[in-house]
């Protein structure tokens, strides 16, 4: 299953650990989260923290199966 620790944000790579930080100002601000895109597909992600036996990693909003990135 592929893991998605990468992704663009406002057109620069961006890795989880930044993700998961923008995500928790935003929240305790009141703001709008970034929007964050596949580095492969440019389809919409969102950062999942770790969790079980799963690390921090990214997800498409909705599985692509041409995506090699996507979960099958």
């Amino acid at each position: 299953m592929p893991k998605m620790t990468m992704c663009v944000m406002n057109g620069r790579i961006i890795d989880i650990t930044e993700a998961l930080n923008l995500r928790h100002l935003a929240d305790n601000r009141g703001a709008d989260r970034e929007e964050y895109l596949c580095v492969e597909c440019s389809k919409p992600v969102r950062a999942y923290s770790k969790g079980g036996v799963a690390g921090a990693h990214f997800e498409h909003f909705k599985k692509n199966p041409d995506c090699p990135l996507s979960h099958k």
